[in-house]
């Protein structure tokens, strides 16, 4: 009976060992989708006045940033954005349009491991500048803009991204200007 009773007891710790191991390691793949992505994107910016009065800057160039997806929900990951853009274009002045900015806020994504899509939106505020096409020096604005988008997995750790966005901004003598920004590019996931 004793050996009886020695192999029960050994069992139940294997068990209990397994049961706590695979808790652990599930938990930990459930955790698992939360990560920093880094991503450059070609990206062009529209920047109208409001109601079409004044000029307006349309202009090419990048867009960079970072994001993190700190807190996974299961398909569902809550994140923050921080970015960069620098955009210009040649108009029929001296100066070109000129447009730069950066921007921060919070992400919403959703990722489901056996589907390569990854959609996403955010909000983001931030600081704006401009030359309006008509002068060497720019104007600063607040801005905010809400960006909705796609990354597609090409290759584990690599996606393609395509996105739009759409926000204000408003500069310090109170003209409001709508800012619109598209871009194409990739996302590599650390």
């Amino acid at each position: 009976m004793t050996r009886s009773l020695m192999f029960c007891f050994r069992m139940f710790c294997f068990r209990r060992w397994f049961f706590v191991t695979t808790l652990f390691f599930g938990l930990s793949a459930v955790a698992a989708p939360a990560q920093i992505g880094l991503y450059g994107m070609g990206s062009g910016g529209r920047f109208t006045a409001m109601g079409g009065q004044g000029g307006s800057v349309t202009a090419w160039g990048g867009t960079v940033g970072v994001y993190d997806d700190f807190l996974p929900l299961g398909p569902v990951s809550l994140g923050g954005d921080v970015r960069g853009f620098i955009q210009s274009s040649s108009n029929s002045t001296q100066y070109g349009n000129k447009l730069m900015g950066g921007l921060v806020g919070l992400r919403l994504a959703v990722h489901v491991p056996a589907i390569p899509l990854r959609p996403y939106i955010q909000a983001e505020v931030g600081g704006v500048g401009t030359n309006n096409g008509d002068s060497a020096s720019r104007t600063a604005s607040v801005a905010y803009q809400v960006q909705g988008g796609l990354d597609v997995t090409v290759f584990p750790h690599l996606d393609l991204r395509g996105e739009y966005g759409a926000g204000q901004a408003n500069s310090i003598n109170n003209s409001g200007h709508t800012l619109q920004e598209f871009g194409a590019g990739i996302v590599l996931r650390l």
